[in-house]
């Protein structure tokens, strides 16, 4: 591969990582627009924000997905509880408005 052809593939591939960015960050705001149903259902069945199990559901989950598509775990997993964190603050953010 010359200069110019890995320029071109530098180039090609930062734009399907933009795109990809895109649609993970979409995800990301899908995901969290749920809260709202989420924190209605607890409100309703008398549970706490925090759900251990389902948590946990969610790392056994991710651990398996990472395995599958050979990437480390431990980012994969970072990354769930991020986003679980997110949901949580939505879902409390909803409850103190209610």
């Amino acid at each position: 591969m010359d200069k110019s052809n890995a320029l071109k593939l530098l180039e090609k591939s930062r734009k399907e990582i933009d795109m990809i960015d895109e649609e993970i960050l979409y995800l990301i705001s899908e995901r969290t627009s749920l809260a709202r149903d989420i924190a209605n259902a607890k409100m309703v069945l008398d549970m706490d924000i925090e759900d251990k199990k389902r948590e946990y559901y969610i790392q056994e989950k991710t651990k398996k997905i990472a395995e599958r598509n050979n990437i480390e775990e431990k980012y994969l997993s970072k990354i769930m509880e991020l986003l679980t964190e997110l949901n949580k603050n939505e879902q409390e953010k909803i409850l103190r408005r209610e």
